[in-house]
């Protein structure tokens, strides 16, 4: 498990604060993801979507690391999570997407990740810090992987009412390639996403294919524009083909003044 940094510094005053960046667990073993955070230390932990498979209940089962994950990531740092498009509807096993209503969820899933005092942010923001200098937002990625479900596009007045606050403003959106249609004009200051899993096979360092983005995708790693961080997930979730120069990461983000 590598631990990758980085520095982003800004213009806004007061700000001083050190992050970690878990994303694409897949509800697989974590105990070198855990260990990176202990060693990163952080003052709060982002979780920008896939750290179980699905949180509709007849998949709670498949979520147990996941959720384990979740419950000992929060007593390292405060946890601030929002779902990708595996927690939403998506699962790996063939022929089982969830016959449900749009974004319907598991109540012990809402009800064990409460319990963990994970902060859920889908289409919703919270403050980092008792100032409110520090923001962070979760934009939940529409659902444009199931031609069944309606909705092909984020919640943009989310998206719109959140970058009008004020403060140094964190958004979680899992699809990196968001980033050019929706994310790269908005009033943010720091986009992080995951899902690309790195581009699964690295060549001169650049993916070679991801979800959404195709062949030699653009977005599957490092950071873009100064403000837009890809993970490359913590997980390899493509098994029998394994990883190629693509290591599993934790990021570590300090942002100062």
């Amino acid at each position: 498990m590598k631990i990758t940094r980085y520095e982003i510094l800004t213009d806004k005053k007061g700000i001083n604060i050190k992050l970690a960046c878990v994303s694409d667990l897949h509800s697989r073993p974590y105990g070198k993801a855990l260990a990176a955070l202990e060693q990163i230390s952080p003052d709060a932990i982002l979780l920008p979507g896939d750290i179980v498979e699905i949180a509709a209940e007849y998949m709670d089962k498949r979520n147990e690391n996941g959720l384990n994950f979740l419950k000992d990531a929060a007593r390292i740092a405060p946890c601030y999570y929002t779902y990708g498009n595996h927690e939403i509807y998506y699962s790996h096993a063939k022929g089982k997407h969830p016959k449900t209503p749009d974004r319907e969820l598991s109540e012990k899933y809402l009800e064990s990740i409460n319990s963990y005092g994970v902060h859920l942010i889908n289409d919703s923001f919270e403050a980092l810090d008792h100032t409110a200098k520090i923001l962070v937002g979760g934009l939940v990625c529409g659902k444009d992987m199931d031609p069944a479900i309606n909705q092909k596009e984020p919640d943009l007045q989310f998206l719109s009412d959140f970058s009008k606050n004020e403060g140094f403003k964190i958004l979680l959106c899992h699809y990196p390639h968001y980033y050019e249609k929706y994310l790269k004009s908005v009033d943010v200051d720091l986009v992080l996403s995951g899902h690309a899993h790195g581009g699964q096979w690295r060549i001169f360092g650049r993916g070679i294919y991801a979800p959404h983005q195709g062949l030699f995708p653009k977005y599957t790693s490092g950071i873009h524009d100064g403000k837009h961080i890809i993970s490359r997930g913590a997980v390899n979730n493509s098994k029998p083909i394994p990883r190629f120069f693509n290591p599993c990461e934790v990021i570590e983000i300090n942002i100062h003044s």
